[in-house]
């Protein structure tokens, strides 16, 4: 494996926004040209790199070097990371509405694409990521995220979202519920709903449920038992096999057999749905 990647789960206070904190150490080997197929789960990545070594993304079709701090914005498509040395990062998970309320910037600033950091995160985050570099633990690095975070909470104060309750309710339903089921839970119209959904978010509530959907298909596919395409696409809420191999392999970019054949080619993260 030439991957190693350990996860650890916020406070309480910053759960709902956060999905998780993580250290990675990619390309072990230091194989030159090392590529992984990212599969999207629905949230947005900060990057921290902790060394001067990073990954190469696409933007615009052209590889480059990525920021030394990266944000990446929701996809709904697999893309592309490649390494050439050995990379090193700390690394933030946000649900889409957790990054509007820590900060105030809508993830539709960057939906499908990725940006420097600090271009967007206000003037105190480069001397945080300071910080975090000279931190001697994981523990003291989540510490400091912590509290960075909780500021930048206290800081931007939101009162009651429906957005924030739309993302929530898609998530714990593993995106099995139609969009009149979510009307009903939200008490907005329809078309207000879909409207300021994308406005914020970048992609629609349907977009969302579908990659709520197949997130959980994900953490289904962890467990090392069989794989049972008719169970799967039954439990999932899919109309038969060949529609939740279609979708499969619209957001994975190979077909559900393939992908678990050749697993270690994907950076494939599932979030928690509960």
């Amino acid at each position: 494996m030439n991957v190693k990647f350990s996860e650890y789960r916020p406070s309480s206070a910053l759960s709902p926004y956060v999905q998780a904190y993580y250290t990675g150490d990619f390309n072990l080997y230091s194989e030159n040209n090392f590529v992984q197929s990212v599969v999207p789960n629905g949230c947005i990545e900060l990057i921290i790199h902790l060394t001067h070594d990073h990954c190469e993304l696409v933007k615009e079709d052209v590889w480059g070097k990525s920021p030394e701090f990266t944000l990446i914005g929701l996809q709904t498509s697999p893309y592309e990371v490649r390494f050439n040395q050995q990379v090193q990062i700390f690394g933030v998970r946000f649900n889409p509405e957790g990054i509007y309320h820590i900060f105030g910037v809508p993830p539709a600033l960057f939906t499908a694409t990725f940006e420097n950091s600090t271009d967007v995160l206000g003037t105190d985050f480069k001397d945080y990521c300071s910080s975090l570099r000279e931190s001697k633990s994981v523990q003291q690095q989540i510490r400091l995220t912590e509290a960075f975070l909780l500021k930048n909470m206290m800081d931007n104060v939101k009162g009651y979202d429906y957005l924030q309750l739309a993302s929530e309710t898609i998530r714990k339903h593993h995106g099995l519920l139609s969009l009149d089921e979510l009307i009903q839970k939200v008490h907005i119209s329809p078309r207000q709903l879909q409207r300021e959904f994308k406005k914020k978010f970048g992609i629609t509530a349907k977009e969302y449920m579908r990659l709520s959907r197949l997130n959980a298909v994900q953490k289904y596919m962890q467990v090392p038992t069989p794989l049972n395409l008719t169970e799967v696409s039954y439990e999932h809420g899919f109309a038969d096999q060949s529609h939740f191999i279609r979708e499969f392999k619209s957001l994975a970019g190979t077909n559900p057999r393939s992908f678990l054949k050749k697993r270690a080619d994907y950076l494939a993260l599932p979030v928690s749905l509960d």
